[in-house]
């Protein structure tokens, strides 16, 4: 929500633009008759509004000002931007199609009043009237890369992808330099068409996703979950191996569907083997066994039930409340049982919780998303590795 500092700030801008417009006009009436021409009395009553905060006040009578001469062009401009900021997009939009009407506008004027009315039906939310004037200025000399990028934000928005991946290429041709945003959108086609059971589509915009310079990650992710869905459980198993060797975070993702590929192949032995080996190497990922154990509700084998052990007995809140005798038995279904209950009530605890974080500007949330929608940055959002318990009393 903008201050009050913002609205000063942005009266201020208008009154910048205003004394443009007076010195332009006065200054000049000056060099021609050689008298001085008097400040006008509205610019210094507006300015006087303004100090005193009276941004209401001092916005109408600038309003005002501005319909008295027909070359105030930029104070038209500012009062636009002002009102799109304080929220009011009917009256800025209203502003620039005042602008447009004008019959004397050059070609740069022209574009700049288009680009301002199509960022006031991007703030109103009439994504389909922005798109088309954007569009329109995609051409234009001193806009062009301006008005894609807001096109790109839109399919972005929309989740069209393949008009995304057309708007990013005449960006990069228009910049001269090559971006990593477009093998995101190709990732997006092919977890779509995965989805919908073309696999063969998938793979084909995986491919396109590599030379689009990212989302390798992700592509690992995808391809895993197509061998998972055509029954080719090894190869799914090795993919998601490769996606903990390459980031550890998503051992918290992937461990769930690991198990499941491991026991459709009768393979668990394996998948034990493959677990001892990684918490040999490194025995802090048994917090992130646990953790997954919790999330993907599973407490087998025996190897998860211990590293679901060790994580309560080494809590200092959860072994305050369990007995490790509770825990312990010589009874491996006995533990079992004990530990999925703890695990249950665990579980109940996080259902409400953030799972994943941004690394790049924290925004949390409870499902997994590529996209930031906090800073718009692709592929920094990743899985939370401890627990986090939001424990309220009603």
């Amino acid at each position: 929500m903008p201050t009050d500092a913002t609205f000063i700030l942005a009266g201020l801008f208008v009154v910048a633009a205003a004394a443009g417009w007076a010195f332009a006009r006065f200054g000049g009436f000056r060099e021609r008759e050689g008298a001085e021409a008097p400040i006008s009395a509205d610019y210094l009553r507006g300015l006087n509004l303004v100090l005193d905060r009276q941004t209401d006040e001092a916005l109408e009578l600038f309003v005002r000002m501005a319909k008295v001469d027909s070359d105030t062009l930029e104070t038209h401009f500012a009062l636009g931007h002002l009102f799109r900021r304080r929220g009011e997009v009917d009256r800025a939009i209203r502003v620039h199609q005042n602008l447009l009407a004008r019959p004397n506008l050059n070609e740069t004027q022209r574009h700049q009043a288009l680009f301002s009315l199509a960022e006031d039906y991007l703030g109103a939310g009439l994504y389909d009237r922005a798109e088309k004037i954007f569009l329109q200025l995609t051409e234009s000399p001193t806009i062009a890369t301006r008005a894609l990028e807001n096109l790109i934000n839109i399919y972005e928005r929309e989740s069209e992808w393949m008009q995304a991946i057309e708007a990013h290429r005449k960006l990069e041709v228009l910049n001269g330099e090559k971006s990593s945003r477009g093998g995101q959108y190709y990732c997006e086609l092919a977890e779509l068409a995965r989805i919908q059971g073309n696999f063969e589509l998938a793979r084909q915009y995986l491919k396109s996703s590599i030379r689009g310079g990212s989302g390798a990650l992700r592509g690992i992710l995808i391809k895993a979950a197509i061998a998972k869905d055509q029954g080719d459980y090894p190869e799914a198993s090795r993919l998601y191996e490769q996606i903990i060797e390459r980031d550890r975070r998503f051992i918290v993702e992937v461990l769930g569907s690991l198990l499941e590929c491991h026991k459709r192949s009768n393979s668990i032995k394996e998948f034990e083997k493959y677990l001892e080996q990684l918490l040999r190497q490194e025995p802090f990922l048994q917090q992130d066994v646990a953790y997954a154990a919790v999330i993907g509700n599973f407490a087998e084998p025996d190897i998860v039930t211990r590293c679901m052990e060790n994580f309560i007995l080494s809590n200092n809140l959860l072994k305050n409340l369990v007995d490790e005798k509770t825990i312990m038995s010589e009874d491996p279904s006995i533990r079992h049982e004990r530990t999925s209950r703890i695990t249950n009530a665990l579980r109940d605890l996080l259902e409400n919780s953030a799972r994943y974080l941004c690394t790049n500007c924290g925004y949390s949330s409870q499902s997994f998303i590529w996209h930031c929608p906090s800073c718009k940055n692709w592929e920094t959002v990743r899985p939370l590795r401890s627990f986090r318990l939001d424990v309220s009393m009603s």
